[in-house]
């Protein structure tokens, strides 16, 4: 999470200390269907590049579509089910290199990114833990809390890596000369997940090593998310 963090701050220094060489400064606000919503840092570097950095998020109604992609793609119903719950929210931040082509006006172009997504903890039930592993939770020693005071029976929280192709086209907007419109089709890849799998009055230590090694071997075979995006520029002269 803090290298991902660190990136992102690196490029916006890097931003501000090239203003000058640059063609021009925006602020990207787009959507990415059906995944997230972005806001980003936008520089255009010269005629042929151009790189970007900022924020986005999971959120209603993009929740469940991640899963439904992994399941398409062949992943067990049972596994993919045990991020129903964390997916329901989350939030991350995304950088990336865009590269320019075309003779009327580098239209065109593609794109490479690294988008880094933690959703955040969430509550699920004993039963999706049960049924994607054969285990019975009940069988794990109680402790260090009693059940009656626990305020987090059972709670994941993941993290994942993206890598992502882009192919874009952008539409410069008649009568709005600070505005510029881009739609792109991408496909991401999962590249590396963290799930983290705790209970505060149980001891879960082999569960948590199952689901963990199980929800990774998931995104990383099945964790293909292609999207449409809309992305809208205000330039900064």
């Amino acid at each position: 999470m803090k290298k991902i963090y660190y990136l992102t701050l690196m490029f916006f220094l890097f931003c501000s200390l090239n203003i000058k060489a640059q063609d021009y400064t925006g602020i990207r606000m787009g959507i990415k269907i059906p995944y997230t919503y972005n806001v980003s840092y936008y520089a255009r570097i010269s005629d042929r590049f151009g790189a970007y950095g900022g924020l986005q998020m999971v959120t209603f109604p993009f929740g469940t579509a991640p899963l439904a992609y992994m399941k398409a793609w062949g992943a067990d119903p049972a596994m993919v089910e045990v991020l129903r719950e964390p997916f329901s929210i989350g939030a991350g931040v995304e950088i990336g290199a865009h590269y320019y082509f075309g003779s009327d006006n580098r239209r065109y172009y593609v794109a490479l990114s690294l988008d880094w997504m933690n959703l955040l903890k969430r509550s699920i039930e004993d039963t999706v833990i049960e049924t994607a592993f054969g285990v019975n939770l009940d069988d794990y020693p109680e402790g260090p809390i009693l059940k009656e005071s626990s305020v987090k029976p059972l709670t994941l929280n993941t993290n994942y890596l993206n890598l992502g192709l882009t192919f874009g086209k952008r539409f410069l907007l008649p009568y709005n000369p600070n505005w510029e419109l881009a739609l792109e089709l991408q496909i991401d890849k999962t590249i590396y997940s963290h799930h983290f799998l705790f209970s505060d009055y149980r001891y879960l230590t082999p569960v948590e090593e199952m689901t963990s090694k199980g929800l990774k071997q998931t995104m990383l075979k099945y964790g293909w998310f292609p999207t449409f995006n809309v992305i809208f520029t205000y330039i900064i002269k």
